[in-house]
C-alpha cells in the first residue's frame, strides 16, 4: 500500500502544474448577506474535518495533511485566492461572495464537484437558515450529522476482484488535440483563461436525450463533435473524454473522494453527416463498454502502483518530477475536447433559492456541467477570446432544436494553490 494520506499524492503534480485548482459558482436569487455567511460557513466547514486540514513536508520530504483547528476564510469580492496561505488559514478551501454569488473554491486533492457539494450543500443550507428559512434538511450534512466511515472510504486494492473485461477499445493516438491554442494562449500578453455559462432547461435537453437514443453525456459529446467538425472541416479524427467516477466499482460508493477515470469516444470525418440519434448511440455504446468494473479495478492498481512510485523518491522535488512524469491523468489517451458532468445533484428545499450553478475548473475545450432543479448549467471552458468554438458549439445546438442562453466569456478567476518547500 501507499505509506501516506489518500488524498495526498496529487500535491506532487500540483507542485509542478497547478491545474487541479476548483471553482463552483452558486447563483442565488437574492443578495448575499456576507456577515451572516461568513458565520454559517464556518459552522458548517467544521463538519468535514476531512476538509479542515493543512499541508506540510515531513522528513522524507513527503506531504502529509494535518488537522486544523483554524476557520475557513470568507471575503468578499471574485478573485483568485491564494489556498495554502495565510489568506486561506492555510486551508485548500475558501469562501467568497460578490453580488448573488457564492464562490466556493478548493484543490481537487480532496474532493471533485460531487464530494464538494455535501460542503456546499451544508454551508448553504446553515446560510438560509441563519436567515430565518425553515428549509427540509433531507439528505444534507449538517452539524448535526454524524460522520460515517462510508463517507471517508477508501478503496481497499487487496481487495478488489480480478477479471478481464469484455473486448476493450484501441484509440489511435491521431486524433485533434488543440497544441496550437495553447502555444497562442502563452504568447498572447492579454491572454483570457475563461469561460462561457450557458444555461438549458433540463426538461428540453431530457426530452431531446430521450428522443435521440442518449443522455447528458452523450448529447453533449455529440455537440461538440458537431463543433470540431465545423470549427476544423480538415481533421479527420476526434477523441473525446467523459469522467466516469468509480467510486462505486472499488467499494466505497459514498466517499467524499473523487475517485475518477476517463472514458473515451472517437469520432471521424466519415460520421460528420451521421444524424444526431445514430452519433449518440455510437457514443453511449462505447461509453458502456468503458464502463465495466474490471477496467475501475485495473485503473485502481494502476494508482495504486503510481503512488508507491512517489513513495520511492528521495525528497520532494524528485517525488514532485516522478508525478509529473507519470501521472495517469496527462499520460493517457490525447483528447480533443472533455465532459464532467455533476448535473444529478438533489437540491431539496435548496432549490427554490437558487438560480444557477457552475463548476469551473482548469481546462480548454472542457464542459463541465452542473444543475439547478430546472436548468443544466454549462461552462464552456475555452483559452480563446475569439469566439472559436462556442461559436461552433452553439451552432450545433441551434441546429438541434436545443434551445440555450449564453453569457459573455468570463475569466475563471480560478484559486491558486500555494504549498510548502522542503
Amino acid at each position: 500500500m501507499a505509506r501516506y494520506d489518500f488524498d495526498s499524492y496529487t500535491l506532487y503534480e500540483m507542485k509542478k502544474q497547478n491545474v487541479y485548482s476548483v471553482k463552483i459558482k452558486v447563483i442565488l436569487k437574492d443578495q448575499v448577506n456576507g456577515a451572516v455567511l461568513k458565520t454559517a460557513a464556518e459552522k458548517a466547514f467544521v463538519r468535514f474535518p476531512y476538509y479542515c486540514r493543512t499541508v506540510s513536508v515531513d522528513h522524507n520530504g513527503a506531504y502529509i495533511l494535518e488537522h486544523s483547528e483554524k476557520l475557513i476564510s470568507v471575503t468578499e469580492g471574485d478573485r483568485s485566492v491564494k489556498l495554502g496561505t495565510e489568506e486561506t488559514n492555510g486551508l485548500l478551501f475558501a469562501v467568497t461572495y460578490e453580488g448573488k454569488c457564492i464562490y466556493f473554491n478548493f484543490a481537487h486533492n480532496f474532493c471533485g464537484g460531487c464530494g464538494s457539494m455535501r460542503w456546499i450543500k451544508a454551508t448553504l443550507w446553515q446560510y438560509l437558515t441563519d436567515l430565518g428559512h425553515d428549509i427540509d434538511k433531507g439528505d444534507i450534512l449538517t452539524t448535526e450529522t454524524p460522520i460515517t466511515a462510508e463517507e471517508q472510504a477508501e478503496p481497499d486494492i487487496a481487495s478488489l476482484p480480478e477479471g478481464e473485461p469484455l473486448g476493450n477499445l484501441n484509440f489511435a493516438m491521431d486524433s485533434f488535440t488543440p497544441r496550437s491554442d495553447y502555444m497562442d494562449f502563452m504568447k498572447d500578453p492579454d491572454r483570457v483563461n475563461g469561460y462561457y455559462a450557458i444555461r438549458i432547461p433540463k426538461s428540453q435537453l431530457m426530452k431531446y436525450a430521450h428522443d435521440n437514443d442518449g443522455s447528458p453525456n452523450s448529447i453533449l459529446a455529440v455537440m461538440q463533435y458537431k463543433m470540431g467538425v465545423k470549427a476544423l472541416p480538415d481533421e479527420s479524427k476526434f477523441t473525446i473524454g467523459i469522467a466516469n467516477n468509480y467510486r462505486e466499482d472499488v467499494g466505497c460508493p459514498d466517499t467524499y473522494r473523487d475517485i475518477v477515470r476517463i472514458m473515451h469516444v472517437q469520432y471521424n470525418n466519415e460520421m460528420k453527416d451521421w444524424p444526431a440519434e445514430k452519433l449518440s448511440t455510437v457514443t453511449r455504446s462505447r461509453m458502456y463498454v468503458q464502463m465495466q468494473p474490471e477496467i475501475s479495478w485495473d485503473k485502481c492498481r494502476k494508482v495504486e502502483e503510481f503512488r508507491r512510485g512517489i513513495d520511492a523518491q528521495p525528497n520532494l522535488d524528485a517525488k514532485a518530477d516522478y508525478a509529473a512524469a507519470n501521472s495517469p491523468i496527462y499520460h493517457s489517451i490525447p483528447s480533443s475536447f472533455h465532459i464532467s458532468y455533476v448535473g444529478k445533484i438533489a437540491w431539496g428545499g435548496l432549490g427554490p433559492f437558487l438560480d444557477g450553478v457552475y463548476s469551473i475548473t482548469y481546462g480548454h475545450l472542457m464542459i463541465e456541467v452542473n444543475a439547478t432543479e430546472e436548468d443544466f448549467c454549462l461552462s464552456f471552458q475555452t483559452i480563446r477570446k475569439d469566439g472559436k468554438y462556442i461559436k461552433e458549439f452553439l451552432q450545433a445546438l441551434d441546429e438541434e432544436g436545443i434551445k440555450y442562453s449564453v453569457g459573455e466569456l468570463e475569466d475563471r478567476k480560478l484559486p491558486d494553490i500555494i504549498l510548502p518547500d522542503e
